[in-house]
């Protein structure tokens, strides 16, 4: 898998997955020492020829449109458009921004949004800082987003890998063309309360993978009724789900989400 990162945030994710993944991270050292403003990155932004010449048909994008280097955005999209790119683009926390960063943030994270629902980008999955840390936890004030950085990664590798298994039961659904807009969703299958990554509005479609412990797979009666139960409900509010059940190593049970619109979203 290709993962690339722009920016601080966008580099410390990509760095935070597997060493079999290839990680290509453009970060302020990889532009001119001249590049002071978003302008300036996107002006001034190299060919990276060497760098963006990797053969994989699909590739994963992570950014941050506070940061200035984010400027360079659709500069180094355009140098991969004949490739699948999956964005995943992080949303600042307001509370932790200055007006400038808001700024810049407001305007990447419309365009991109645009250039998603017209179909010149694949997909856009939008995670929010704040939420995302909600879920995790702060953790020590020195490394509050390293529980955030890993998470997205962790979240990422995996429906990456469920794409490549078979599972014990169910499938997950391709979502529709339009549909390019998500988010991420998690949860344990013992408390089976999801919680999202971007309060999402309008969501018309979700993709549901469950990583479930041999043991609960062999000796759990409930875990089939509980699925159907969530499928249901979402039914009720007009959103198309699938499901996809795949057996796990690890000793924790959990599921992951994904939900699709077409909707543009606020801020």
């Amino acid at each position: 898998m290709v993962v690339i990162g722009i920016g601080q945030a966008g580099c410390n994710i990509a760095s935070c997955f597997s060493k079999n993944n290839k990680k290509i991270l453009f970060d302020e050292d990889k532009f001119p020492s001249t590049c002071k403003t978003v302008e300036d990155y996107e002006s001034k932004c190299p060919a990276f020829k060497k760098e963006l010449g990797f053969r994989a048909k699909e590739c994963w994008f992570l950014v941050c449109g506070a940061s200035a280097v984010s400027g360079a955005t659709l500069r180094i999209l355009e140098k991969i458009k004949n490739k699948k790119v999956n964005i995943v683009y992080i949303c600042p926390d307001e509370l932790l921004s200055t007006p400038l960063q808001l700024k810049r943030h407001k305007v990447c994270f419309n365009v991109l949004q645009q250039y998603t629902r017209s179909g010149l980008l694949d997909s856009l999955y939008l995670i929010s800082n704040k939420e995302t840390v909600d879920i995790v936890g702060e953790g020590p004030m020195t490394s509050v987003y390293e529980n955030v950085n890993q998470t997205v990664a962790n979240i990422v590798e995996t429906v990456e890998y469920f794409k490549s298994q078979k599972p014990v039961l169910g499938s997950v659904a391709e979502s529709n063309q339009i549909s390019r807009i998500k988010t991420f969703g998690m949860g344990s299958l013992e408390e089976n309360e999801e919680k999202l990554l971007f309060s999402l509005d309008n969501i018309k479609e979700t993709g549901y993978m469950y990583s479930i412990n041999q043991e609960d797979l062999e000796e759990q009666n409930d875990i089939l009724s509980s699925i159907k139960e969530r499928v249901a409900f979402d039914k009720e509010s007009d959103i198309l789900s699938s499901f996809a059940v795949f057996s796990s190593p690890h000793e924790q049970s959990f599921f992951y989400s994904i939900k699709s619109t077409h909707f543009i979203q606020g801020e």
